[in-house]
Parts: structure tokens; C-alpha cells; sequence
């Protein structure tokens, strides 16, 4: 597992990856920020028909709905690329070559992949809280807005997991990309009809509050963690039980 996870770490960081995601993460404190400066005009009436208002509240709500959708799409995009690179590379036989076991590949891509997005999710905070003291918003800030957006981050990241089997099974970038897609629209219109009792993908929606006022769900974070594990468990069979 050490070499695996050395490996994987050192792949990831000679890539692109690591700037290019880096780049992308604050675009969402960005719009964020164009949302709460848009009072009087045509843009501050749709936020605030969204309950986005020029202070910290409203700043706090509009970088929770972005991060529900952007942030998903972001994740899966990461992790279809960690498990897709090595088809399209046609590097994957070779992987499957080296002596360390297909179980220890799968879980070292993981671990790098959600570690990244981990870091990446704290810098974005820390970046939301510089962005919102330069433009001196109004208002107290309450406790809780660090906790939500830290069980929003942890959502995504876990939800985004089985997008590796994606990724895996369809030997390349389309499928995981495609199915990123395909759980995000699913999980938003599922949170519209309040199906996030039962569907995972709708419960970063509902914390978002992309269909109206955020609200929390009864067993979200649990049901998250049984996806992922799901996502893992599924994507390890694959690698260990596919004939490649």
C-alpha cells in the first residue's frame, strides 16, 4: 500500500492535475462574489429570488448552492480522470504488471484523489473568507457556515467515488464524465422532489438548497458513507475480477 500510494502521489503531482484544479476551485467563490455584488441590477434580483443577499449570510449561501453543483462536477471530473488517464494512456496493462496488488492501486488512487480535493476544499474556504473581508459584507457570519461548508465538501467528495467504477468499466474519460453528469441532474431533480431520503446524489442539493432554503436530511451523511464505501468496495472488484 505504501508504493502504491507513493506511486499515485507522485503521478499526480508531475501532472496537470494538480494546477488545473487548483485554478479552477476559486471560480466558484468568484461567481459567489458576483452574486452578492450584483446589487440593482438585473443579476441582484435572480439572487436574491434565491435568497443570496449582499452580506456574509447571503455570500455563505450563494458559495453552498455553486459548490452543490460546481463542486460536484469538479470532483468527478478528478476522480474519472485518476482512473481514466490509464486506459486512454494505455498504461493500465503495464499497472497491472507491477507486484503491487490491484487492491492497493484502486484504494491509493482514492486516497490521493480525496486528499487533494480535501486540501482544495479548505483553501477554498480560506479564500471565501479573504474574498468576503475585501469586500468589507456586512452582517455576522454565524458558527455554523464553516460546518456547512465542510459536510458539503465531505458529500461531494464521497458521492463522487463510485465515479471511478464509471470511469473503470467504460475504460476512459467519456463514461465517468458522463455519469458525473447524469448523477448531478438526477440528484437535483431528485432534491426537487424531496428524494433525498432515498437517493443519495440529491442530498448535496438539498444542503446546497438548489431547490429553495437548505435544509439538513435525516441519515444524508450516512447514506453518503454507504455510497462511497458502495463506489470503493464495487470499483475494487472491478480492477481485481475484469479481465483485462
Amino acid at each position: 500500500m505504501n508504493a502504491a500510494l507513493h506511486t499515485e502521489a507522485v503521478k499526480f503531482l508531475r501532472s496537470r492535475a494538480p494546477v488545473a484544479t487548483a485554478a479552477a476551485f476559486p471560480l466558484p467563490v468568484l461567481l459567489a462574489a458576483l452574486f452578492v455584488s450584483a446589487s440593482g441590477t438585473t443579476l441582484g434580483g435572480k439572487s436574491e429570488a434565491l435568497g443570496i443577499t449582499p452580506d456574509w449570510p447571503g455570500f455563505h449561501t450563494a458559495l453552498m448552492q455553486v459548490n452543490a453543483a460546481g463542486g460536484f462536477l469538479l470532483f468527478g471530473i478528478l476522480v474519472t480522470w485518476t482512473f481514466g488517464r490509464e486506459f486512454s494512456d494505455r498504461a493500465v496493462l503495464d499497472l497491472l504488471a507491477l507486484p503491487t496488488s490491484r487492491t492497493a492501486i484502486v484504494l491509493a488512487k482514492f486516497t490521493i484523489t480525496a486528499t487533494w480535493l480535501l486540501l482544495l476544499g479548505v483553501l477554498q474556504t480560506a479564500g471565501w473568507l479573504a474574498t468576503g473581508t475585501l469586500l468589507d459584507l456586512p452582517g455576522p457570519l454565524a458558527a455554523h457556515a464553516y460546518l456547512d461548508l465542510f459536510v458539503l465538501l465531505i458529500l461531494n467528495i464521497a458521492l463522487t467515488l463510485p465515479v471511478g467504477l464509471a470511469a473503470s468499466a467504460g475504460r476512459g474519460y467519456l463514461p465517468g464524465v458522463a455519469a458525473t453528469v447524469a448523477l448531478l441532474v438526477s440528484g437535483v431533480a431528485a432534491a426537487t422532489l424531496g428524494g433525498a431520503g432515498w437517493f443519495p446524489w440529491a442530498v448535496p442539493a438539498t444542503i446546497g438548497g438548489l431547490t429553495g432554503a437548505p435544509s439538513a436530511t435525516v441519515g444524508g451523511p450516512a447514506i453518503a458513507a454507504a455510497t462511497a464505501a458502495a463506489g470503493v468496495a464495487a470499483t475494487v472488484l472491478w480492477w481485481r475480477r475484469s479481465d483485462h
